[in-house]
């Protein structure tokens, strides 16, 4: 997430993980690819995300931009784009879109809390359908390091305020992550993400994971 307080800098920092990953008792395995630069005043990030069990498979790519108001400092504006399909949660491909405006709660030495509000939108069944599903989308999100390790948590509720014509898909999603380093570029993460839809005969979506990261800088900057 975009700091409030960060060294400008025009370099790219990559992120790979490869490991395990487990649903409803079902075992198989995931990987994770991700591009991020930071500067005082903006946040560029590219996620792609994948796990592949005996009956089921999951594809998440996400791309987010943050821009601090320079005026208001603890205030930013954020666009998110993403593209994901779940057979677990009969997710077909879905494009989703959200914007609005976020908030520095507390960037302190060992960490960071901001909250965001804003409008999105999502079209479930991208390929076949052109039907667009309107939401409030309101988050809060918590980065903490330690001596030891680091810890990431996101709660984000997405209020359905379209007409509804076949299900209820107001929904909350939370992420719990630990990330623990143990040589220079590595660390071991261990990772829990529920997807709960207030309607209960929507299926919901929960997996976790373990995996071994690695991070480093890209040769190029833009």
């Amino acid at each position: 997430m975009l700091s409030a307080q960060k060294d400008s800098t025009l370099t790219w920092k990559h992120y790979t993980r490869g490991g395990i990953a487990n649903t409803d008792s079902t075992i198989g395995g995931f990987a994770y690819y991700r591009i991020n630069r930071q500067t005082d005043n903006t946040f560029r990030d590219l996620r792609v995300f994948s796990y592949s069990l005996k009956n089921d498979s999951f594809i998440y790519i996400r791309y987010k931009t943050s821009d601090k108001y320079s005026s208001y400092p603890f205030f930013y504006r954020y666009t998110t784009t993403s593209y994901r399909k779940n057979t677990r949660a009969n997710v077909d491909l879905q494009y989703h879109f959200n914007q609005g405006l976020g908030y520095f709660i507390n960037n302190y030495k060992n960490g960071l809390i901001n909250v965001e509000i804003g409008h999105a939108f999502d079209i479930s069944d991208y390929l076949n359908a052109t039907r667009k599903t309107s939401y409030l989308k309101s988050g809060l999100f918590w980065d903490h390091d330690t001596k030891w390790f680091s810890t990431k948590f996101e709660a984000e509720h997405f209020q359905q305020i379209s007409e509804i014509v076949e299900n209820n898909l107001s929904r909350n999603q939370f992420l719990f992550e630990i990330i623990i380093p143990f040589k220079k570029n590595f660390s071991v993460n261990l990772n829990y993400e529920f997807e709960d839809y207030l309607n209960k005969t929507q299926v919901e979506a929960y997996s976790t994971t373990i995996a071994i990261e690695w991070k480093g800088n890209l040769s190029w900057e833009l």
